[in-house]
C-alpha cells in the first residue's frame, strides 16, 4: 500500500468521525436535549429538567467522598464525577418552575440530619445509548445505601459558596439536590470516616470529556 493510499484512508477516517461527532450533537439539539451551548432544559409539561453535563474521568478511576455533579464553574468542579455545563443557581430555579418543593431543613450546624425536599427521579443518557439509565447505573456506592436525591434547596448558600454543588451524594447544606440515603456530615469526618466513598462507573460511562444527559423528573408517589 502507498504512502498516498494510507494518508488518504486516515483523512477519510477521520473525517468520518468528525461528521459522526457533529450528527451526534445534531441528533442532541433536534430531539430538545441540552448542549453545550444550551445546556439546561426545563420541560414543564412534563415536570422534568434536563442538563448537559460531561464525564470527569478522573473521579471515575477514583473515588471521592461527596461529589456527584457539579457545575464546571464552581469551586468543586474538579471534584465531580460528572462537570454540568448547568449553572447551579439556574437548575435550582428550573426546579421550581416544574413545581417541585424544596427542604431547606439544612444547615452548616445539621449534622447528622437528613436532606428533606420532594423526591427526584434521576436517570442519565447519551447520543447512541438509545435509553435511560438508573443513576445507580453510573454511580457506584461503596456503602451499598444507594440514592435517595431530594431537593433540598439550599439556594442562599448554594450562592454564597459557589461551590457548584448541582448533586451531592449525601445529605448537602449548600447542593441544590443532595442524597437522602445518608446524613450530613462534617468536612472533617468525611475525609476520615466517611459515610460511603463514590465514584463512576468505568464499565458504564462513555470516556472521559464524553457528554451524558442527566435527566431529573418529579418522582411519583404510591
Amino acid at each position: 500500500m502507498s504512502r498516498k493510499v494510507r494518508i488518504g484512508i486516515i483523512l477519510g477516517a477521520l473525517f468520518c468521525l468528525v461528521v459522526a461527532a457533529i450528527n451526534a450533537g445534531i441528533a442532541i439539539a433536534a430531539t430538545g436535549m441540552p448542549t453545550r451551548e444550551n445546556p439546561l432544559v426545563v420541560d414543564s409539561v412534563r415536570k422534568r429538567i434536563l442538563i448537559y453535563t460531561e464525564v470527569n474521568e478522573m473521579n471515575v478511576h477514583q473515588s471521592n467522598v461527596h461529589w456527584g455533579v457539579v457545575f464546571k464553574d464552581g469551586k468543586f468542579q474538579d471534584r465531580a464525577i460528572l462537570k454540568s455545563y448547568a449553572n447551579h443557581l439556574a437548575f435550582h430555579d428550573g426546579l421550581l418552575k416544574i413545581g417541585a418543593r424544596p427542604g431547606n431543613n439544612l444547615t452548616k450546624e445539621t449534622i447528622g440530619k437528613h436532606v428533606e425536599g420532594d423526591e427526584l427521579d434521576v436517570t442519565a443518557t447519551w447520543p447512541g445509548l438509545g435509553k435511560e439509565l438508573k443513576l445507580s447505573d453510573i454511580f457506584l456506592d461503596e456503602g451499598k445505601k444507594g440514592f435517595s436525591i431530594r431537593f433540598g434547596g439550599n439556594r442562599a448558600a448554594s450562592e454564597a459558596q459557589n461551590t457548584g454543588c448541582i448533586t451531592c451524594l449525601e445529605s448537602c447544606w449548600i447542593s441544590v439536590a443532595s442524597n437522602s440515603a445518608y446524613p450530613q456530615t462534617g468536612s472533617i469526618k468525611r475525609f476520615i470516616s466517611p459515610n460511603s466513598r463514590f465514584k463512576g462507573n468505568v464499565l458504564v460511562l462513555p470516556g472521559d470529556g464524553k457528554p451524558v444527559i442527566l435527566i431529573y423528573r418529579l418522582k411519583q408517589m404510591g
